[in-house]
């Protein structure tokens, strides 16, 4: 067996493994889909193990994949903080990152955490958010550029759009609506724009609701709608199989896709956030989900 790993097929597994998808880590690679799934063969090769388990639409580390990466991603951050060295980045400062959960937070945190191999000076703090916070937060300074949610046709001409995506009408499985029932509504919270939505649409389809959760996260809306507490809006990649999409709601009662976009503060024009956003865009960009 060759007893040389490389660098190139290791952060080629690595990419591929944070993000999930060959598509995407040819994307935050600067390479072709081809290339990336040639280093990670020939790397299988190499090892006589199979690395990726490439069933189903998400690609996840097998237990060797698992074991080759926990040292590969120290060797690759040895090897980057090397070459930082001997080829310091100019790029210097702090920057206040926000993100709603919605994010692929892997991938955004390994690109974050690159992003700090190549440029030590740097200092990123990264805030895990609801849209309306981050939104908040960004005008009033505290934070410098947000990964945010909003619906396409109320997007800013300052928002650079990185995907969109379906929003769906989501219930416990087997659920039925009957005319007349006093539908509850789980929701991210009082503020959440995507509550204000549902709302909008159940009064004006004259369906009786009351909120019986308001959680701000994912799994806390999954949880409470898997078990029957009442329906949510959920985004296309949120939903897993513990609840389903209730297709008579969304033929009844239509949602807009919503966008997840990149904004930048009143700094916008430094050179430290320019370039971060050009490598946030180059690798989180990504095709509409259908």
């Amino acid at each position: 067996m060759n007893q040389r790993l490389s660098i190139d097929a290791l952060r080629a597994l690595q990419s591929v493994i944070d993000t999930g998808s060959m598509t995407r880590a040819s994307q935050q690679l600067n390479l072709s889909q081809s290339a990336v799934s040639w280093k990670i063969k020939r790397l299988e090769e190499q090892l006589g193990r199979t690395l990726v388990d490439r069933q189903g639409s998400i690609l996840t580390a097998t237990v060797d994949g698992e074991a080759l990466l926990s040292h590969g991603r120290q060797i690759l951050h040895a090897h980057d903080r090397a070459l930082a060295h001997f080829s310091p980045s100019l790029l210097q400062g702090t920057v206040r990152f926000g993100a709603t959960e919605q994010m692929s937070l892997p991938q955004l945190a390994a690109l974050l955490a690159a992003f700090t191999h190549e440029h030590p000076q740097v200092d990123i703090q990264l805030v895990i958010e609801q849209s309306h916070v981050l939104r908040n937060a960004l005008d009033h300074g505290t934070l410098d550029l947000v990964l945010h949610q909003q619906f396409c046709d109320a997007l800013s001409a300052e928002d650079i759009v990185l995907a969109t995506e379906p929003i769906h009408w989501c219930v416990p499985p087997g659920w039925r609506y009957q005319p007349g029932d006093n539908l509850k509504l789980v929701s991210y919270g009082p503020d959440c724009f995507y509550r204000r939505l549902a709302e909008e649409r159940l009064r004006a389809a004259g369906i009786a609701y009351k909120v019986s959760v308001e959680c701000p996260s994912v799994a806390g809306m999954l949880a409470a709608i898997s078990a029957g507490m009442g329906v949510g809006l959920l985004s296309q990649q949120s939903i897993d199989r513990r609840v389903q999409i209730e297709t008579a709601f969304d033929h009844m009662l239509p949602l807009p896709a919503v966008a997840h976009a990149l904004r930048l503060g009143a700094k916008r024009q430094q050179p430290l956030l320019q370039t971060l956003q050009r490598q946030v865009v180059q690798a989180l960009g990504k095709p509409a989900v259908t």
